[in-house]
């Protein structure tokens, strides 16, 4: 069983347990509900584990509290594959650096990243929202000496607050950084195809949804899975479209890891990570040369990685 890297703090290391061992108590096995109480803390083997209120005395010493709230992504099993495919620059870029890149969500190519649903749905979107925001205008409207706005009045202030709060929502997306991995038990010849433009000279990484949360060096990042709906329903205003894209892309089967940061003057983030704890695996694409996949491996040792690289057998020939 793995345990969080001993080089981040304890708060960090509580946080990844909690982060992977969402909703559940893991020594009664309770489902947990909103506003519950959890706990991780060490038991007598010096291990980290999650526990409830109930069984929080079965660890010998508690180092995080956490309040339960339901969220709107699943987490894929702690043993999920998942995988990242790229082009061989960026692989070296990640082992120099040891930062995973995170783009800021308005920078993807999908123009629907973070949207709510269509334009035209706008008004069934909002509407939800116009209750209250006309109360609040009709105070606002007192509050500036009209004492008896007309209907008039209050539907062009309620226009200019609704399309307030629709660049509000927009700008929104500048907060969310995220890094995109692809959940499958196996390599994906559509993924080589769309991820990696030169395709002799392509790297996949080989992770699992524990190695990916153990590898994050802070705090405030989540770990989950796309939900991949028609927009026929737009979302509500209180979900958070972060974690909902187009069934268009379904095949990407992603998972994401998304960090939260106001800053909107970055494009990217790069995080620092554990890379030994993050790489499990390394995979060059199907037409790669020998030599290309000793070139991987060299490259990899010289950062001090003693990893797996394996050829893809994707192309490999078959018999008739």
């Amino acid at each position: 069983m793995l345990q969080p890297s001993t080089k981040f703090s304890e708060e960090i290391r509580a946080y990844q347990i909690h982060a992977l061992n969402y909703g559940k108590c893991q020594l009664c096995t309770r489902s947990l509900t909103a506003g519950d109480a959890i706990y991780v803390g060490e038991k007598a083997d010096g291990t980290l584990d999650v526990a409830c209120e109930t069984c929080k005395s079965q660890l010998n010493r508690v180092i995080k509290r956490f309040v339960f709230h339901q969220r709107e992504f699943h987490l894929p099993s702690k043993d999920a594959l998942l995988w990242r495919y790229q082009d061989f620059p960026k692989f070296v870029s990640l082992l120099d650096s040891g930062n995973l890149f995170f783009t800021r969500a308005d920078k993807f190519l999908d123009i629907f990243e973070c949207a709510r649903g269509f334009n035209f749905q706008k008004d069934d979107i909002y509407q939800s929202m116009k209750i209250s925001l006309s109360l609040s205008v009709k105070r606002a409207l007192k509050s500036e000496g009209n004492k008896n706005p007309s209907e008039d009045e209050i539907e062009t202030r309620l226009k200019i607050e609704t399309d307030k709060l629709i660049e509000e929502q927009e700008n929104k997306r500048k907060d969310y950084f995220v890094s995109c991995w692809h959940n499958n038990e196996r390599e994906s010849e559509a993924m080589w195809k769309l991820y990696v433009s030169a395709k002799d000279q392509g790297v996949a990484i080989q992770t699992t949804t524990e190695r990916l949360c153990y590898s994050l060096g802070r705090i405030g990042f989540d770990i989950g899975g796309v939900n991949y709906i028609s927009y026929e329903k737009p979302l509500e205003v209180d979900d958070e479209p972060i974690w909902y894209k187009r069934t268009a892309f379904s095949h990407e089967r992603e998972v994401r890891v998304v960090y939260k940061d106001a800053d909107s003057s970055k494009t990217g983030l790069p995080i620092a990570v554990d890379l030994d704890m993050l790489i499990e695996k390394v995979y060059v694409s199907p037409s790669a040369p020998v030599w290309f996949a000793e070139l991987v491996r060299s490259v990899m040792e010289k950062y001090g990685l003693n990893k797996t690289v394996e050829q893809s057998k994707l192309d490999e020939r078959p018999i008739y």
